[in-house]
């Protein structure tokens, strides 16, 4: 494998042409789009400036708002439990499996009302939840289910990607994910109507925008060119991706296969690492058909805090790269905790709030599988070294 760089594909020749406004009939907004739609094999994909207004639209497109109810992990990032109140629904938490850090299904089915709209499940660090499970749960309870996919691209359950089976799904290409261009997102559906709400919601509510249209995306239409002409049959928010992102996007994507792989062989690395030392650390575990495509490697600790924070310095002063908390739980932030979240879900998320403390999660966004092996080598001589994990 060549050494990788963020710039190793199209990325400066894509974003010269976008100055020299090249391409303008055929934009990298529609080309990334097209890209996306065809490798997962789904009708509309809708870009947008970040994973976080990808889950905003998704949630007006399914039509969650005032007294609904969206049930969600809260073993995840902010957004997937501060969306849903955005649009006045209110989040509600389900408890996560021990093995796998993702939401369980029974403890999901347990908290469906009568107000239940939607589902967020979340592909955490790469591994997909039981996406099956989840389906099945909505369809007998007349359930959308958006699928947070931020952190997993291309990654597979049961031989297919992600994504593809939930009634909408979304992708980020933050500065850290696999397909990176600073800021921007991705969503997928077969569904023609959730694409083009979703679009439109996104593009300021411009009547001219479609399931598959994306046009504005570069250039304004003809249509637009005429003083009688009214440009607005819906209400929406300007979350269009940038064509300088989209280009990046579009030559991250190409080159999408290459960089899930050298991730999945970095995480073999970290397999040989802690292999040896299962006392101290337990990896996610991956279900039989699942195929992780390792955002981060993270792994199980029964460490206190100033163990964790005491370990973590040790692998730093000793020249190791740092390493990454768990997220505090989202009903546990500060804003949640003002609004009367963690008093009604604090305890009923044992497996959740058992895990966070102690969890660890270690990068696999390397440039290299030479860079990675000499960081990892390094993690490895501390934890050997560490009076602490010694028997």
């Amino acid at each position: 494998m060549r050494d990788y760089k963020w710039t190793s594909g199209n990325e400066m020749k894509y974003v010269t042409e976008v100055l020299e406004n090249k391409h303008k009939d055929n934009p990298f907004c529609d080309r990334l789009e097209r890209a996306v739609a065809k490798k997962y094999g789904v009708k509309y994909a809708i870009s947008v400036n970040s994973g976080t207004s990808g889950l905003h639209a998704a949630l007006v497109a399914c039509g969650v708002g005032d007294g609904d109810e969206v049930i969600t992990t809260p073993f995840t990032v902010f957004v997937d439990g501060s969306m849903p109140i955005m649009v006045g629904a209110k989040p509600v938490f389900a408890d996560i499996d021990y093995k796998t850090h993702n939401i369980d299904p029974v403890e999901v089915e347990s908290l469906i009302t009568e107000n239940t709209k939607a589902i967020i499940p979340v592909s955490y660090h790469g591994l997909p939840y039981d996406i099956d499970a989840i389906m099945d749960i909505a369809e007998r309870y007349g359930l959308y289910v958006i699928g947070d996919h931020a952190q997993s691209q291309l990654a597979k359950y049961n031989g297919q990607y992600v994504g593809t089976k939930e009634h909408i799904s979304m992708f980020s290409f933050e500065r850290t994910k696999h397909v990176a261009c600073g800021e921007g997102g991705m969503l997928i559906t077969n569904d023609a109507i959730l694409a083009e709400r979703a679009r439109k919601f996104a593009g300021m509510g411009f009547k001219n925008l479609k399931a598959d249209t994306n046009e504005m995306a570069a250039i304004t239409p003809l249509s637009f060119q005429n003083p009688r002409y009214k440009r607005n049959d819906a209400i929406g928010l300007n979350y269009r991706l940038p064509e300088l992102c989209s280009a990046v996007a579009l030559a991250q994507f190409e080159r999408v296969e290459e960089n899930v792989k050298l991730r999945q062989d970095i995480a073999k690395l970290y397999d040989g690492v802690f292999e040896n030392y299962e006392y101290i650390f337990k990896p996610q575990s991956i279900p039989f058909g699942y195929t992780h495509s390792y955002f981060t490697y993270a792994v199980k600790t029964k460490l206190n805090y100033d163990e964790w924070m005491r370990f973590h310095k040790f692998v730093i002063s000793n020249g190791g790269d740092d390493f990454y908390a768990g997220m505090g739980l989202v009903y546990e932030e500060p804003y949640m905790a003002k609004n009367g979240y963690y008093l009604k879900w604090h305890g009923r998320c044992p497996t959740a709030e058992y895990i966070q403390p102690g969890l660890m999660q270690f990068k696999t966004n390397y440039r290299t599988l030479k860079e990675a092996k000499h960081v990892i080598d390094k993690l490895e001589w501390c934890i050997s070294n560490y009076d602490h994990f010694k028997r």
